[in-house]
């Protein structure tokens, strides 16, 4: 802090370094983004998010590697321009022969340095923020653990974050204590529980009281709140078909709006707004965030108000805004709240700053925001005592910064 005092006809100026971590601190939003769902971008809501995983990606026989050919550049740059990492997921759930062989010959320790190297210069071409490694169930074999562990070397010296997309509920044997630790964080997916695999089980795929019991299951096999996002459908399945069916929650609801309120209906089920709210309660309280499979499938257009992205944020917001006010230990002369928040924050200058025996009064305040690097990302200039601004989600491209910069003018 610089104080500098002039004689009573000039001005009174002071700056005040805030630091500060003001957005709702671990509470990552992350959304799936499969490369079948490209024309959905336009009607994403990406400031909404934290990440963006981009799914999926495979090699060839070669080690390069392409979402099935579908050019995927527009929907990264528009998750940066919201602020957003944006990360590639790798694998998938279900794939071709081609890809599976493609993985199984390239993960071998002969191969495993140059297949390496294309996923870091892939991440690089593509302005990937981190990896995502999500080969589900078969496709995880003796070659996965030790491919993890060798792919964590590679990419922490540049800074890039390694995650992995688990079940619920379960560990597959191929994965070591090693390999597990080596994860950033895992997105559990805690959905299919049931579906059309099961036609003789209908009822709710992610019901709440087994999402509690997933996150239990995950801190048992050593990982913390940190290390854990909780997985929410933005989908359901339908047992009165024949085979079960899938159906989007935009779907749903653009076939009655009633279905964004409920869980259930004919036979079909799904999380509705209310479930979808308490999970993210849940996931605050007990996990860093809430992972989303997967963002094309959310209501858009005449339905955008039944968001369940939107029900995420708005429970983040609500649960956030009632952490007490923070004072800033300025010598009682700033403060920011609510901290955390979530987008938007208020810098308030104590009343003794503008109003003393002189009666000296506020002609001109300066609210500056630097990014960790130090370069400028908000200004904005008010008269008044209380300014409110954005934080690092209203911010383009911004994702971190490092400290608020508050210069105050007194007319003497």
């Amino acid at each position: 802090m610089l104080l500098k005092n002039h004689r009573r006809g000039s001005l009174t100026c002071l700056f005040l370094f805030i630091a500060c971590s003001c957005f709702a601190q671990g509470i990552k939003v992350i959304g799936y983004l499969p490369y079948y769902r490209m024309s959905a971008v336009e009607n994403i809501e990406f400031h909404r998010l934290t990440h963006v995983n981009i799914a999926f990606a495979n090699p060839d026989a070669a080690g390069n590697l392409s979402c099935a050919g579908v050019n995927v550049d527009g929907a990264i740059t528009a998750a940066h321009n919201a602020g957003c990492k944006v990360f590639i997921s790798l694998g998938g759930g279900a794939l071709t022969p081609a890809w599976e062989s493609a993985w199984d010959s390239l993960a071998q320790p002969s191969r495993r340095g140059a297949f390496i190297q294309k996923i870091i210069n892939y991440v690089g071409e593509h302005r990937y923020d981190g990896v995502d490694m999500d080969l589900e169930w078969q496709y995880v074999k003796d070659w996965y653990s030790p491919f993890v562990l060798e792919l964590k070397r590679a990419l922490e010296p540049l800074g890039l974050p390694l995650t992995a997309a688990l079940p619920g509920s379960h560990r597959y044997a191929h994965i070591s204590d090693l390999a597990l630790a080596a994860f950033d964080w895992v997105n559990m997916m805690a959905y299919d529980l049931t579906g059309p695999w099961d036609p003789s089980n209908p009822g709710q795929h992610s019901p709440i009281d087994w999402t509690a019991q997933c996150i239990s299951y995950w801190k048992s096999q050593g990982l913390t709140k940190h290390q854990l996002t909780l997985g929410v459908p933005f989908y359901g399945y339908d047992f009165s078909t024949t085979p079960v069916s899938s159906l989007t929650y935009g779907r749903l609801v653009s076939m009655d709006v009633a279905n964004a309120q409920r869980d259930s209906a004919n036979g079909a089920y799904w999380n509705g707004i209310p479930t979808i709210k308490e999970k993210t309660r849940l996931a605050i309280e007990q996990t860093s965030g809430v992972m989303i499979w997967e963002l094309g499938q959310d209501a858009f257009g005449t339905n955008a108000q039944l968001s369940l992205l939107r029900a995420i944020d708005e429970r983040i917001r609500e649960v956030t805004s009632h952490v007490d006010m923070y004072t800033i230990e300025v010598k009682g002369l700033a403060r920011i709240y609510p901290n955390p928040a979530h987008d938007r924050i208020t810098v308030s200058l104590a009343p003794k700053l503008v109003s003393d025996s002189e009666g000296a009064t506020p002609v001109a305040a300066r609210v500056v925001i630097r990014d960790i690097q130090g370069n400028e990302v908000y200004e904005k200039s008010v008269v008044g005592t209380e300014v409110e601004v954005p934080t690092i989600l209203g911010l383009r491209g911004c994702t971190q910064f490092s400290c608020i910069q508050v210069h105050l003018c007194l007319q003497r």
